[in-house]
């Protein structure tokens, strides 16, 4: 299963584990681009990034396409294989222009 699975299984079984780093970032950062956790949670659950970084064995890049102009970058941790469980570390918009892929990789 792919990390694109199980972030959607997950987000759809609340198995999300939000850091208190991923909630102050949530609020400070919320606007039209970045949702509130409820907003986040239906965003992973429904929606296919349109690329993924590895960053270790572990840890995710994840980039949404919001719209023309801006993604929204979620980092996820794989923190637990049975039950699946994924730890969001923080969240942030840029511009999609930076982005390097076009297409969920992994």
């Amino acid at each position: 299963m792919s990390i694109v699975d199980i972030v959607m299984s997950c987000a759809k079984s609340n198995n999300l584990i939000f850091t208190s780093h991923s909630i102050d970032m949530l609020e400070l950062r919320q606007n039209h681009i970045v949702p509130d956790k409820d907003g986040l949670r239906n965003l992973l659950s429904t929606q296919l990034p349109v690329y993924v970084e590895k960053q270790s064995n572990v840890k995710f890049k994840l980039f949404y396409s919001i719209d023309d102009k801006y993604d929204l970058i979620t980092v996820v941790v794989h923190k637990s294989f049975n039950p699946d469980k994924i730890s969001i570390i923080t969240v942030h918009q840029q511009e999609a222009k930076r982005r390097r892929g076009n297409d969920a990789t992994l």
